[in-house]
């Protein structure tokens, strides 16, 4: 079925709707279900008078659900909700554990990065069911996950595989057993990455990744016979392709291009610097690095000062003056 175009007062169904398409026709239960929390969520977003296109939207969903179930009527997973978050669950934690492995073991790609974004997704359908503490920290680790392994590909930097904050043993480590110095240093820290992730949405989509870029096939259906990783938990199957047309694009080698005719070679820019007045008046040369590193250093400033930590908006604006006035930290 073909559903009209998602209006922008309920946009976030996107995500939702986008989900259910890619599994409509390998697993019926994550896509009947995952409409029925868009349709859910499209209601408690208007709440008042909807537009004509969202209320279309919405009876064109419900209809579709309806349909669904008259056809899949012995199916436990589209008649139960208990049941179903069963499935669901299982299938989600099944793909979140393999995006996992694969952080673990250093393997970044696009895959990599869909499968933790659309383990997110899925721990979205299943709130639905009921709240959930562990799936709730979960839901957020994937999608943080999905946008900064994105982010690292995208910039060309190395991810740093496991949580944020770990042990020697690798386990999460909730920031409140931290020195309370560190913990106001993590805290804006995070804030930094939100405003950085909230410019990116605006560029790229939610959580810097645009899901519509992606083909429905990047995901395939669960095998039962792959081999697991290396782990003590089970496996039960994701097989994914080498690639897919999944933001970010790595471009392959670039093909034959035509010489440009010869122009007069033109000199090089020479790099600029700056001068400013120590204290005694002897002029001090600044480079564009150590002004980009003051501006670094004026933002860290900025986000410490959003949790009240003067102490390290002072250590970081203390960093920048010293940059600028003597050219070294």
């Amino acid at each position: 079925m073909v559903f009209s175009a998602i209006p922008t007062e309920i946009k976030p169904v996107a995500h939702l709707m986008k989900l259910a398409e890619e599994h409509e026709s390998r697993n019926i239960v994550v896509a009947y279900w995952a409409r029925m929390a868009a349709c859910r969520m499209a209601l408690e977003m208007t709440p008042g008078k909807r537009s004509p296109q969202t209320t279309a939207l919405i009876n064109e969903i419900l209809n579709w659900l309806e349909q669904v179930k008259v056809a899949n009527k012995d199916n436990d997973g589209i008649r139960s909700e208990t049941a179903a978050q069963a499935i669901i669950e299982d299938y989600t934690l099944n793909l979140f554990n393999y995006a996992d492995q694969q952080d673990r073991a250093e393997i970044y790609n696009k895959n990599t990065v869909k499968s933790f974004y659309t383990a997110g997704i899925l721990f979205d359908v299943l709130q639905q069911f009921g709240p959930s503490d562990d799936l709730s920290e979960k839901r957020k680790y994937a999608k943080w996950k999905a946008a900064y392994i994105h982010n690292c590909l995208k910039c060309g930097e190395a991810p740093i595989p496991g949580p944020p904050n770990t042990d020697p043993k690798n386990k999460l480590v909730h920031i409140s057993e931290l020195p309370e110095e560190e913990q106001q240093r993590l805290l804006a820290e995070k804030k930094r990455l939100e405003e950085e992730l909230e410019q990116q949405r605006q560029l790229d989509g939610d959580n810097g990744i645009n899901p519509d870029e992606w083909d429905d096939k990047d995901i395939s259906s669960p095998p039962r016979d792959m081999p697991t990783m290396p782990s003590d938990e089970p496996n039960n199957g994701f097989a994914f392709p080498k690639s897919s047309p999944i933001s970010p694009y790595v471009p392959e080698a670039p093909g034959f291009v035509s010489p440009a005719a010869p122009s007069t070679p033109q000199p090089l820019p020479q790099s600029t610097t700056h001068t400013l007045p120590s204290n005694n008046g002897n002029q001090i040369p600044v480079t564009p690095e150590q002004i980009q590193k003051a501006q670094k250093y004026s933002k860290y400033a900025t986000s410490a000062l959003n949790y009240d930590d003067v102490k390290t908006a002072i250590d970081n604006l203390q960093k920048a003056l010293n940059l600028l006035q003597f050219g070294r930290e």
